[in-house]
């Protein structure tokens, strides 16, 4: 089977969800997704009222593919075919530049939702991961503080974090 988008990210939830993390937010290509919900990082500048034209709100918005959480760490996940500077450039500036937007979207998001009572948000350490199906890549050295989740098949993926990251 070719690794396309949709491939990594199956393969990327079933992967986590069997080594102990809970899935917080996702979205599958295409945005169809009946299993968990988007989490959707508005600008805050463009978001400001209840208009009734909402649509215009996405102007901005960041919508991470995955994340997740397990023991403190929370994983913002961004899946492609093959690595993706342009993801990784994503990931940067929303951890860089947006993250109290990240950690208000993530608090809002989970308000009222049982499953996810006990995690702190504001105390928890966000680690950046790019998802692609290569697993022969050699990641740039730039890639410290990263996470890689390497996919070879639906049952067959590997997380390796990068230099300083847990």
């Amino acid at each position: 089977m070719k690794i396309n988008e949709s491939f990594v990210h199956v393969a990327m939830r079933e992967y986590l969800r069997n080594s102990g993390w809970l899935l917080i937010a996702g979205e599958f290509p295409n945005g169809s997704d009946d299993e968990l919900n988007v989490l959707s990082i508005s600008d805050p500048s463009v978001a400001k009222d209840n208009s009734p034209d909402p649509r215009r709100h996405s102007n901005g918005e960041i919508v991470p593919d995955l994340v997740a959480y397990k023991d403190g760490c929370v994983l913002i996940i961004e899946a492609k075919p093959r690595y993706s500077i342009e993801d990784k450039m994503k990931l940067l500036d929303l951890l860089k530049n947006k993250k109290v937007r990240l950690v208000d979207s993530l608090k809002k998001f989970v308000s009222g939702k049982p499953q996810f009572y006990g995690i702190d948000f504001t105390k928890a350490k966000y680690i950046p991961v790019l998802a692609f199906g290569n697993l022969s890549f050699c990641p740039p050295c730039e890639d410290a503080g990263f996470g890689h989740l390497y996919v070879k098949s639906l049952s067959e993926a590997k997380l390796v974090f990068f230099e300083g990251v847990i």
